[in-house]
């Protein structure tokens, strides 16, 4: 695993950087760390990471900002900071977890879980935005417009009321560890928004199909059939 951690003052970063090696249990994973927003964003541009770990203020800069463009890049990205204000703000943004400073490695190790998927439990925040980058700009999708994901390659599709879609940079198994039980995986390809099941359509050869309020139809896994019956349909 490939971390970066953007940190001004160095015995945290190693800190961290040394909490992260017991939790992970790796000897290959050795973080690099950036002590400023630019020197980030330049190891990013010729780098490819796994997950961001950063501090919201940097040399007394705010990296709020920058947190914004960051979301929209395929990692995940966890916050360290004792900005506990700006936490909510954040995971509307998309950040994986919110670890206050100053941490320990018990707090630490949850965001770690959620990161590989050990911990199941549903986030408690509620994803209001997503940062996508559409024509080398970046653009903002309300989550209250999605319908569904659809895998998409390494990315996912994002299909909205209109029946439109967009490219988000993040695959279907680091959406999962964002949204809350509103969405389910309900095929190895979609992640929908329950509320919006209509009706469940049956064909032979063991074949489902959901159809959802605006008329888009999606697959139901077999595996997830009776679940969904039961618990969605009735």
């Amino acid at each position: 695993m490939k971390i970066l951690i953007v940190e001004d003052e160095i015995h945290i970063a190693r800190h961290l950087s040394q909490t992260i090696c017991r939790i992970l249990d790796e000897e290959a994973v050795v973080p690099h760390f950036c002590i400023s927003l630019d020197e980030a964003l330049q190891y990013i541009s010729k780098n490819h990471i796994d997950l961001l770990m950063l501090d919201l203020n940097l040399n007394g800069k705010d990296g709020f900002e920058v947190l914004k463009i960051l979301v929209a890049e395929p990692f995940h990205v966890i916050v360290v900071s004792a900005h506990i204000e700006k936490a909510i703000e954040a995971f509307e943004y998309g950040v994986l977890d919110f670890v206050p400073k100053p941490f320990s490695e018990k707090r630490l190790r949850k965001s770690f879980d959620r990161l590989t998927g050990t911990e199941k439990k549903a986030p408690s925040y509620k994803m209001k935005n997503f940062v996508i980058k559409k024509k080398n700009k970046l653009a903002l999708i309300k989550e209250e417009d999605v319908l569904f994901f659809e895998a998409y390659g390494h990315y996912s599709k994002i299909h909205l009321r209109d029946k439109s879609f967009e490219v988000y940079d993040k695959p279907l198994i680091a959406l999962e560890a964002l949204l809350d039980s509103r969405f389910e995986r309900v095929h190895k390809s979609y992640l929908i928004r329950m509320a919006e099941i209509k009706n469940l359509e049956v064909f032979p050869g063991g074949k489902y199909y959901l159809e959802l309020s605006n008329g888009a139809k999606v697959k139901l896994g077999r595996d997830k059939y009776k679940y969904i019956k039961e618990r969605w349909i009735g």
